[in-house]
């Protein structure tokens, strides 16, 4: 269900201008070694390990693919929720224009339209799962960040 490669790098392409005008805020930096995802294994750890990466308050659009591939890898998105694996770049198309997204803005913004729709069932369970997943992100890189 996720967009295809030539879509997102036309979206890169797209917000690279504003991307480069907009101050980037820098990873997360630890003196730990880089580590695999499949290594880590308790779901704090894996979410505290793609938080240091991805910052989703102000994700550029370029990076959205990398995210959803990285929270697929880390098992925070099932293999089964193929709805919830395409929903990051059917946002990013939608928000395109905006410059670095807004992850959870994006998120709530799409879980309020399926209150209005008669949805599946499934792609509000799995928007709300995902919604819960970016704040957690969120917290833990606001953690990382005062812990500094």
């Amino acid at each position: 269900m996720g967009l295809p490669k030539r879509m997102m790098n036309q979206f890169g392409q797209m917000n690279k201008d504003k991307v480069d005008s907009v101050s980037n805020s820098e990873p997360v930096k630890s003196n730990k070694p880089s580590v695999s995802l499949q290594s880590l294994s308790s779901m704090s750890e894996r979410i505290d390990h793609i938080a240091s990466e991805f910052d989703v308050k102000a994700l550029p659009l370029s990076d959205i693919s990398a995210l959803q591939t990285s929270l697929t890898d880390s098992g925070l998105i099932q293999p089964t929720q193929v709805r919830a694996q395409g929903l990051l770049t059917q946002l990013a198309y939608r928000h395109y224009e905006a410059g670095p997204m807004n992850v959870e803005e994006a998120l709530e913004d799409h879980v309020n339209t399926l209150k209005d729709k008669s949805a599946v069932l499934a792609d509000h369970k799995e928007s709300k799962q995902l919604l819960n997943t970016v704040r957690n992100l969120i917290s833990a890189r606001e953690q990382k960040i005062h812990a500094a």
